[in-house]
């Protein structure tokens, strides 16, 4: 027996819900095979039974006490003898509590539901994914649509379902199942401009990046169409970029690396992504020019040390080893307190790092996290929901303190408090994690810029015993001095140790190499 996808609140209120004896199998459909077993294992609950569980339910609903239904069906789905009705109950008690506006509650009530028994109340599915968008916790549902993506509903909500289902095993690292539910989303969903995003991102991340580029491209296209803001289109960008940097279409990428607009969170890390392509079509200037926003004291307490290592290895391939001698004690004087810092907030407690990235984000900082860390999550569409999210339990709960004489009440304010807890200690544990991995890179990246000096000193020596042969240092290679093309409508003039807020991202370097002839590195001539 099905149930239909369409039963409304009020129907389930008031005659429950049909219930299934299918066990679910892979996407969440029944087998054949399996109808025998689940005969052997389940026996249907009789008429009486319903009766005995149900009738006092539906008799205070017929007589409008939506509190006392609240408190029956706490007592059902808390009574281990009931479990057959359990998914029922879930399902009825999310509807009511929905109706008493306790909508965090009635999520929370609708996900157990599915999680007991989804092929039973397939029809809340739609009720929980309103529920969920309105206080900022899809999260709650990934997983179990997960386990569930081919339940019987209508077209809209199953396509919904697969997004959500799709981002839980993108996390999971399953990536071939979320480029196969991910076909499941339709082009007329809302968040069609989502999916195909992370579509391409999944397929980058199995190293598909030419495969990748299309669905990025429709994600923009989408995006413009449903309105998105520039904030979508510029992450888009960004993996666009990245794509195509992977594809090893470095001009291409340098393309979509500009898109990313100058006000975007994502700019500076376009900026330096952006000079890896110049670098890797040995543009050392274009190089240069790029990483001069990352050096400049605007960015003094930001975590770019992949971009201060970089200009190093760029002037060391110019031969300019007194500029990046000094480059490396800058990168030293600037690093070694952050790595000290991140240290700290390493071995932190994940509720603490939550509570201090609430704080980051409320104020612009926080005392124990270094600008980067707070302002990388404090930015993030996804640890903003759980911030929502957390709040949003936190109201409810106070508003359950006015209706403490209900059982009902106490059961919702613990469910809330443990979704609370989850949230604050999953999320703490990301920045913890993070915080930890930029620790340990920090600290390989310090010992490679002493490597870097030796490696200087070592091609410095190459230079003098070269001029103990010959009498004398070899000259550096000349090269043509080209007359400075400036764009109409563009002004330029020499940077004399200035920086200026509004230059920031529109340096250009032109220096020239100090390598004697025949100890080139491939580096360009102009």
């Amino acid at each position: 027996m099905r149930c239909s996808g369409f039963t409304s609140i009020r129907t389930i209120l008031a005659f429950g819900l049909c219930l299934s004896v299918s066990i679910p199998t892979a996407f969440g459909q029944s087998s054949p095979d399996t109808d025998e077993a689940t005969d052997a294992m389940f026996t249907m609950p009789t008429m009486e039974e319903r009766q005995t569980v149900f009738g006092p339910i539906d008799d205070a609903f017929r007589a409008g006490q939506k509190a006392k239904v609240a408190d029956l069906l706490v007592e059902v789905v808390d009574n281990p003898i009931h479990t057959s009705f359990h998914a029922e109950s879930y399902a009825r008690l999310g509807a009511v509590l929905d109706e008493l506006s306790l909508p965090y509650s009635a999520l929370i009530s609708y996900q157990k539901a599915l999680k007991t028994d989804a092929t039973a109340v397939s029809s809340v599915a739609k009720d929980a994914i309103r529920l969920a968008d309105q206080v900022g916790d899809t999260a709650l549902l990934e997983s179990v649509f997960a386990a569930n993506v081919g339940l019987d509903v209508d077209g809209a909500t199953r396509s919904r379902m697969a997004y959500l289902a799709a981002r839980e095993a993108h996390h999971q690292g399953n990536y071939s199942t979320a480029l196969a539910i991910l076909k499941m989303v339709q082009s007329s969903d809302p968040f069609y401009p989502e999916s195909k995003a992370l579509e391409g991102v999944v397929l980058a991340m199995q190293a598909r990046h030419k495969d990748a580029i299309a669905p990025l491209l429709i994600a923009v296209s989408a995006g413009a169409n449903a309105g998105r803001e520039t904030r979508f289109e510029d992450l888009v960008h960004l993996n666009l970029a990245r794509a195509y940097y992977g594809a090893e279409n470095f001009g291409r990428a340098i393309e979509y690396y500009a898109k990313v607009s100058r006000s975007s969170d994502a700019w500076p890390q376009a900026q330096l992504e952006r000079a890896w392509s110049h670098f890797r079509l040995t543009d050392i200037n274009g190089t240069l020019g790029l990483l001069h926003t990352h050096v400049s004291p605007f960015m003094n307490e930001e975590y770019f040390p992949e971009a201060a290592l970089l200009r190093v290895y760029s002037l060391f391939l110019m031969c300019k080893f007194p500029e990046a001698t000094k480059q490396i004690e800058n990168f030293k004087s600037q690093y070694e307190p952050q790595q000290a810092k991140l240290g700290i907030v390493a071995a932190t407690s994940e509720e603490q790092l939550f509570d201090a990235m609430a704080n980051h984000a409320d104020t612009g900082r926080d005392d124990l996290l270094p600008p980067t860390l707070g302002y990388a999550f404090s930015t993030e569409d996804r640890f903003k929901d759980s911030l929502a999210a957390v709040r949003m339990a936190e109201d409810e709960m106070k508003r359950l303190e006015n209706i403490l004489a209900n059982p009902f009440s106490a059961w919702a304010s613990d469910q809330l408090g443990d979704r609370r807890a989850a949230l604050r200690k999953v999320e703490g544990k990301r920045i913890q994690e993070r915080a930890y991995d930029m620790e340990g890179r920090l600290g390989q990246m310090l010992n490679d810029a002493e490597m870097s000096k030796l490696d200087m000193l070592q091609f410095e020596t190459r230079l003098y015993e070269q001029a103990s042969h010959t009498g004398k240092v070899a000259d550096a290679r000349r090269v043509v001095d080209r007359k400075k093309r400036v764009k109409r409508g563009y002004q330029t003039w020499p940077f004399e140790g200035e920086y200026w807020g509004d230059e920031v991202g529109y340096y250009r370097i032109s220096a020239k190499p100090e390598c004697p002839t025949g100890m080139q590195s491939g580096v360009p001539t102009e």
